[in-house]
């Protein structure tokens, strides 16, 4: 069950206290997921990183509200398979040296900089998106059936445009089955995600202030 928080003015007091935390007023609480606050320090956190991949732009190709979306779920998806959180050192190890990779050493520094962190600062950010990725692999864990035709339709309303659209020229359908179908089945799964996520969110107390955002 989705909320819209009330308006701006408030102090982020009134929210903590709503949610019976210690008031405090030095960050802006965008949501409360199940009695727990998500601050706009987090999204913005998990915008900079890239921690949910490409999120989905709105008309004006703001991401902000995708992220949101994302991390609201993911507190839900974690809340509901209470599953603990790990103090593997080494798994964290790993994600920081993955991240780094991926944005590249200068661009990483600088955004720990940017927020103030330090490595240590960044890991539950980290570790909770794993833990995420855990519980979602095990519940999706049985392949998605993809038939020929699937494929086929795929090639046709899909890959042959987006090639046209680059100026290429389409490559022959049994040269890039595999990768058709490998991609066809990321989205379907993706999809069953979203709805499952979604459902969760639909039987849940989500409270969003949408003024925090302005």
């Amino acid at each position: 069950m989705n909320k819209t928080m009330k308006p701006a003015g408030l102090c982020l007091a009134v929210f903590l206290a709503a949610v019976g935390l210690r008031p405090q007023t030095v960050d802006c609480v965008v949501a409360v997921v199940g009695g727990q606050p998500v601050t706009l320090t987090d999204l913005r956190i998990a915008q900079e990183f890239g921690l949910f991949g490409r999120a989905v732009p709105d008309a004006a190709g703001d991401t902000t509200l995708g992220v949101l979306d994302s991390l609201i779920g993911q507190k839900l998806v974690l809340a509901m398979a209470r599953e603990p959180a790990s103090e593997a050192k080494a798994e964290s190890d790993e994600a920081l040296s993955a991240l780094r990779e991926k944005l590249g050493p200068e661009a990483f520094a600088n955004k720990l900089r940017k927020f103030g962190l330090s490595e240590a600062d960044l890991r539950p950010y980290l570790m909770e998106r794993r833990r995420y990725e855990r519980i979602v692999q095990a519940r999706f864990a049985s392949p998605i059936p993809i038939s020929r035709a699937d494929v086929e339709k795929f090639y046709r309303e899909v890959y042959i445009r987006e090639e046209r659209a680059k100026g290429l020229e389409p490559g022959p359908l049994e040269g890039v089955r595999a990768n058709l179908e490998a991609r066809l089945r990321a989205e379907l799964r993706a999809a069953k995600v979203a709805d499952w996520v979604r459902t969760i969110r639909e039987e849940s107390d989500v409270r969003v202030n949408r003024d925090c955002l302005k």
